[in-house]
C-alpha cells in the first residue's frame, strides 16, 4: 500500500536513572524505546499519517518489545528485518542529574542487529510508493553494512522520483565530523528537505554567523532548489525555503525533556511540508502572524519538552489548541 513516509533506521533501548541517581548505584533504570527516525514517524502516524520502519530487530524478547511500542503508535512495521535470537539490540544510558552532573550518556550499540543487517534481506521497493522518504546522518555511521541500505535507499529514491528529507543529526560519539562532512555530502545534495542544527552545521561545515548567514552558506554548498532548515535551540528554527528566510520562535515551556524533541520537529515540519488536514485548515483560519511549517515543527518539539521517554505521545487535537490559542500571540 502507499505510504506517506518511509524510513530506516536503528532504534535502541534508553535506560534511563532516577533523576540524581549514578550509574554506578542506582537501584533501578527505566527503559524507553527511541530512535531518532522511529521517534519522527510515531510523530507522524498519531497525526494520522501513514508511515513504515525499515530496520533490523532480534528475534528476542528485546526486539519484540520495540516492535510492540512502535506499532502502538500507529507505524507500520511489517518489513522488519528479524535478525537471530542471540543478536544484540542496541542500548545507551543515561545519567540524569542537575548541573554540574548534567546529563551523561553512555553507548553500547556496537554490533548491534541494525548494525549487521542485511543489505540483501531490505524491501528497497517499499520507497517506491512512499511519498517521502525521511533519513538522519546517524545511519551511516553506525557499520558498513547500514551505510549499504542507507546509500541504496538513497538511490532508489533518486531511480522512482520520490524526495529526501534528511536530518545531519551528527553523533560525534560515532565518528569524526571530518568523516560525517564527506559521507553525508551525497544526502545533503540529494535531500528536498535538509534539516541542521546550528551546532551541527557550525562543527561539521565550519560555517558561521547568524542564521540567516548559515542558511545561505548551506545552500551554497547543498543547493538552493530546496528546503534548509536550522534548528536555534531556544532560540527557535528557521529556513531558507527556495530562497525565502523564515524565523520562528519556540513556544514557551516548562518542560525539559530533551530526548526526541528534534525529531517531534522533524515530524512536525514534515506534517506541514506535506499539507497535513490540520495544517490546511489552521492555515485558512488563521489571523494572527503567518503559519508555516516551522510553526509546526516547533508547536511538536515543545510539546515532546514536557513528556518523558523518546516518542512524543501527542494527538491532533493537542496540536490545533495550542496553534489556535498561540498563533494570535508574540511567539517566545
Amino acid at each position: 500500500m502507499p505510504v506517506d513516509v518511509i524510513s530506516f533506521g536503528e532504534t535502541m533501548f534508553r535506560l534511563t536513572t532516577p533523576v540524581g541517581n549514578r550509574l554506578e548505584s542506582t537501584p533501578s533504570l527505566d527503559i524507553h524505546v527511541g530512535g531518532s527516525e522511529s521517534n519522527t514517524l510515531a510523530s507522524l502516524a498519531r497525526l494520522n499519517y501513514r508511515v513504515s520502519w525499515l530496520s533490523c530487530l532480534p528475534d528476542n524478547p528485546l526486539g519484540r518489545h520495540v516492535e510492540r511500542v512502535l506499532r502502538s503508535h500507529g507505524i507500520d512495521v511489517s518489513q522488519i528485518v528479524w535478525a537471530a535470537p542471540t543478536a544484540r539490540l542496541g542500548t545507551f544510558y543515561v545519567e540524569e542529574a542537575p548541573r554540574p552532573i548534567g546529563l551523561q550518556v553512555y553507548y553500547d550499540r556496537a554490533n548491534s542487529a541494525c548494525a549487521l543487517i542485511d543489505p540483501d534481506a531490505v524491501n528497497y521497493q517499499l520507497v517506491d510508493n512512499a511519498r517521502l522518504l525521511h533519513l538522519t546522518g546517524i545511519t551511516p555511521a553506525l557499520s558498513t553494512q547500514a551505510r549499504t541500505v542507507f546509500q541504496r535507499l538513497l538511490d532508489r529514491a533518486r531511480a522512482q522520483q520520490v524526495p529526501l528529507s534528511f536530518d545531519v543529526n551528527y553523533r560525534a560519539k560515532l565518528w569524526s565530523a571530518s568523516e560525517a562532512a564527506t559521507q553525508l555530502e551525497a544526502a545533503c545534495q540529494q535531500a528536498s528537505i535538509l534539516f541542521c542544527s546550528y551546532a551541527d552545521a557550525t562543527e561539521i561545515w565550519n560555517f558561521q554567523g547568524d542564521p540567516q548567514t548559515v542558511l545561505h552558506q548551506m545552500a551554497n554548498r547543498f543547493g538552493s532548489d530546496k528546503a534548509l532548515v536550522l534548528t536555534l535551540g531556544s532560540e527557535g528554527s528557521a529556513h531558507l525555503d527556495h530562497g525565502k528566510y523564515t524565523h520562528v520562535s519556540v513556544f514557551d515551556t516548562g518542560g525539559h525533556a530533551r530526548f526526541g524533541s528534534g525529531d517531534a520537529f522533524d515530524a512536525g515540519y514534515l506534517y506541514a511540508h506535506l499539507k497535513g488536514p490540520l495544517y490546511q485548515e489552521l492555515a485558512e483560519q488563521q489571523t494572527g502572524p503567518h503559519l508555516t511549517p516551522l510553526t509546526f515543527g516547533n508547536a511538536l518539539a515543545a510539546f515532546k519538552r514536557c513528556i518523558p521517554g523518546d516518542i512524543a505521545i501527542i494527538r491532533p487535537e493537542d496540536v490545533k489548541t495550542l496553534l489556535q490559542r498561540e498563533t494570535n500571540k508574540r511567539f517566545r
